[in-house]
């Protein structure tokens, strides 16, 4: 259930009482330390060490997340209704879905500011994983495995039918948010790739590119769709200390869309650029195997054309890293410039830029 205002938009606001009515037992007092302020996401997020009056209880640790509570950023979120999408996909699709993913505690959600706030299980991570390293085949393997369980879990399920607040790829909604973010982010991200690598042979505008990615869009939704995440990559995934399982976190950008548009992006967006070209046809045969294995079989000539045709997604996505966060964060402007390269990169590579 996806509770209505008032509730605390930020950290500052948050209180044991609250928490306690959140939790239902008397919260003590908790303890709130940021986490992933570099990693290009829409919210803002807290680790909560949280205690309770009753000393039988054992203390908690859980994840509060906010919206980011700057004017672009909410308004990118409200344009694309992507906070409303996360919470709502946790709350009424993740669950049912063999799927690892953070357990839903509890949400509010403001459908006129979207601003928000989420409670959910703290999972223990790797922290050494980092997307602007890359992540190995060992791990891009574990990673495809669960996709493949997401795609084939909802493939024709009727209950997608349903859902008013789940888009298509091609909603007009979805449509306008990213042409506009791919429109007015192009010139940010290029004065970040400055000097980085060379942006000669690019001579398309933010319109033009915008133009672009809206036909991708209504292109590829032509082909048979299933739920997704819509934004894998190494900074959205929490590997375990022991490297055997994945979670995925950071639901806004969920849609209905073919599955191997995730696959997709994945694969550009959280491997080296040498590795990508390497193991980019090898990764796409064992995707179709999991997806076999799970029940759904693919052609690997139907899995190509739909990897070919959503290609800049990447780029779109790139473009929105000096928009939505503050580039003057070292990290922030070094994710926006991997991501930036790797997308460039992978359009030349298919002969599309």
């Amino acid at each position: 259930m996806i509770n209505p205002p008032p509730f605390p938009i930020s950290i500052g606001e948050l209180t044991e009482s609250f928490l306690s009515d959140a939790l239902g037992a008397k919260v003590l007092e908790f303890r709130a330390n940021r986490i992933g302020e570099d990693r290009g996401m829409l919210g803002e997020i807290f680790k909560l060490d949280i205690s309770f009056h009753d000393d039988s209880k054992e203390p908690l640790t859980l994840v509060a997340k906010f919206a980011a509570i700057r004017e672009e950023t909410l308004a990118l979120a409200k344009r694309g209704d992507t906070h409303e999408r996360e919470l709502r996909s946790y709350d009424e699709l993740l669950s049912s879905a063999p799927v690892n993913v953070p357990e839903f505690i509890a949400a509010w959600y403001n459908d006129q500011t979207a601003e928000f706030l989420l409670l959910q299980e703290m999972i223990p991570a790797d922290t050494s994983v980092d997307q602007i390293v890359g992540l190995s085949e060992q791990q891009a393997r574990l990673v495809i495995t669960e996709m493949a369980k997401l795609h084939a879990y909802w493939w024709n399920n009727p209950k997608l039918e349903t859902i008013s607040w789940l888009p298509r790829l091609d909603d007009q909604r979805r449509r306008t948010n990213l042409t506009t973010i791919t429109r007015n982010g192009w010139g940010q991200l290029a004065a970040m790739l400055e000097g980085e690598i060379s942006l000669s042979s690019i001579t398309k505008t933010g319109d033009d590119l915008a133009k672009e990615m809206d036909e991708m869009l209504c292109r590829t939704a032509e082909f048979p769709s299933t739920f997704i995440h819509s934004d894998l990559r190494a900074d959205n995934l929490l590997f375990s200390p022991d490297g055997q399982s994945v979670a995925l976190i950071d639901w806004q950008g969920c849609c209905i869309a073919p599955p191997v548009f995730d696959f997709t992006y994945f694969l550009i967006q959280s491997m080296t650029i040498e590795d990508r070209q390497r193991l980019e046809d090898n990764l796409l045969r064992f995707y179709a195997e999991e997806l076999e294995r799970c029940g759904l079989k693919m052609s690997l000539s139907n899995l190509r054309e739909v990897y070919e045709s959503s290609l800049i997604y990447s780029f779109a996505i790139a473009c929105s890293i000096p928009l939505i966060n503050d580039p003057s964060i070292p990290r922030v402007r070094e994710l926006g410039i991997v991501m930036g390269t790797r997308s460039i990169q992978v359009l030349k590579d298919h002969g599309q830029i």
